[in-house]
């Protein structure tokens, strides 16, 4: 029997992140149409209205943590959905160094006219797969995310810093 992909890694187009990147990029893109086109909101702003709506009012950087992205890049989204008046910022009375970001009530309306069209794109994919097939593609999902996570953990000290002006680590740059 010959190897899956997965098991061979023979090419760029056998690994991994290149195949879930390829049907992020697909995928995606519905959604960046439905949002950009329909909405006026970014994918990345979208992903922070439905963070905020699902868990409520909290600081930035405890939003930034949830989604798994930088600080800088979420503030900016935080920035454009102000302007935007879907998220309001406030300041405690006691502490007025920190923040607290939660959507208004235009910010929910579009939360509840977007999800189900976000929801039907997905589900819509879904009926590749089978009830058990989907089942175990979850369990496989949760899997692969745990062990990432672990490896995070024990290879973020020896990866290299990206330098990205100069598209190499800043030991090699010259």
């Amino acid at each position: 029997m010959p190897l899956s992909p997965s098991q061979r890694l023979a090419s760029i187009d056998d690994l991994l992140l290149y195949r879930l990147g390829r049907l992020s990029a697909v995928a995606g893109g519905m959604v960046v149409r439905l949002c950009e086109g329909g909405h006026g909101i970014t994918r990345r702003e979208w992903a922070v209205v439905a963070q905020l709506y699902e868990h409520h009012d909290q600081p930035p950087s405890v939003l930034a943590e949830r989604m798994h992205r930088d600080r800088a890049r979420t503030s900016r989204a935080l920035t454009s959905l102000i302007q935007k008046k879907l998220v309001l910022r406030t300041t405690p009375a006691n502490d007025r160094r920190s923040a607290i970001v939660g959507l208004t009530p235009e910010g929910r309306q579009l939360y509840e006219r977007l999800m189900p069209q976000v929801q039907a794109i997905n589900s819509q994919i879904l009926t590749a797969l089978g009830p058990e097939q989907a089942q175990q593609f979850d369990e496989a999902l949760e899997c692969l995310q745990a062990r990432a996570l672990t490896l995070l953990t024990e290879l973020n000290p020896a990866l290299p810093k990206a330098n990205r002006r100069r598209g190499r680590s800043g030991k090699d740059a010259v």
